[in-house]
């Protein structure tokens, strides 16, 4: 009987370590609208693999991908609110939050990736980032997604070629009027439909790097791979700024060291796969077809310009060339 009544105690002991050791877990949820396979996810689990062994695994980071909290909007909305600690997208909360800006994530605007990032590095994104910041999320990172090719069900070579195409747009003025401008009739379309959306003929058309027609598996249901190359894409790994603050010293640092570290192995992934998945998308079907560039960024033209006097006028295209 003398050791039930040691044995009792020391029991009840180690089972209230266990729940305090498992209350003392820090859930990090991570919400990204993508599919697994693009980048976006890659950086995310990357991130997740980060933490768990920065932190000794004291920090849990949960993923949740392939839209299983809602389109990119949902996503940045979810993180803005504190239902989500982070999420990896492309540049939507530039359209959301900073409309302005909206070039920074626009067809035909910037040359090039290395471009792209002299403007960010530059006082525009210094803005960006503090507009991003008064609406309680913190950029932590940025990673590249690769250059935008149409996807079509016929080859287009000239911009007379788009006439009437139903073309797949994000939910963003702007790019309704460049692509109206192309000729196309642009169709809103959240990337978790996307695939749906080309198989019943809500849309023709879609473009994307290629990562995302990979993930998204659109070989499956586009006959043509147009490469274009209308823009680059950028991807950014956003933080709720208020949680970030919360954390004490040590797990502040682990987790802004863990986003910064994805994102730039992102960078690399990205740029070491894009053209391996050009030649996937080729061997799933898919036939290449060089348009008119020159051609079609000609006719977009007027759209851009109009952009830049009126949504888009805290700066001119010219100053943004001059990067």
């Amino acid at each position: 009987m003398k050791w039930k009544l040691l044995v009792l105690p020391l029991l009840i002991g180690l089972l209230l370590i266990g729940t305090l050791g498992a209350e003392a877990k820090m859930i990090f949820k991570l919400a990204t609208a993508y599919p697994p396979g693009n980048e976006a996810v890659v950086v995310a689990e990357k991130f997740a693999d980060l933490v768990a062994s920065k932190s000794n695994g004291a920090i849990e980071v949960q993923v949740f991908s392939g839209g299983a909290m809602g389109g990119e909007r949902d996503t940045i909305q979810a993180l803005k609110m504190g239902s989500v600690q982070g999420v990896t997208s492309g540049m939507m909360p530039i359209h959301m939050f900073a409309h302005k800006y909206g070039f920074m994530d626009a067809p035909y605007v910037m040359r090039d990736y290395d471009h792209w990032k002299s403007v960010w590095q530059g006082a525009i994104g210094e803005e960006v980032r503090k507009i991003l910041l008064e609406n309680r999320i913190m950029v932590a990172g940025i990673y590249y997604r690769g250059v935008r090719h149409i996807t079509a069900n016929k080859p287009i070579t000239k911009p007379e070629d788009l006439a009437g195409i139903k073309m797949r747009v994000p939910q963003d003025p702007s790019w309704v009027k460049i692509w109206q401008e192309l000729g196309t009739l642009p169709t809103v379309v959240a990337l978790p439909e996307l695939f749906t959306a080309l198989q019943t003929g809500v849309a023709d058309a879609s473009e994307g790097p290629a990562s995302q027609l990979i993930s998204y598996r659109l070989n499956e249901v586009q006959k043509y791979l147009v490469l274009s190359g209308h823009m680059v894409a950028v991807g950014v790994f956003m933080l709720n700024e208020p949680f970030i603050k919360g954390l004490d010293e040590t797990d502040r640092a682990i987790i802004l060291e863990a986003a910064k570290e994805a994102a730039e192995y992102g960078d690399r992934w990205a740029l070491e796969t894009e053209a391996k998945l050009i030649e996937e998308l080729q061997a799933g079907g898919m036939s290449p077809v060089i348009p008119d560039a020159a051609a079609l960024q000609e006719k977009a033209r007027p759209a851009i310009t109009a952009l830049f006097a009126s949504e888009w006028d805290v700066t001119t295209w010219d100053e943004i060339l001059s990067y």
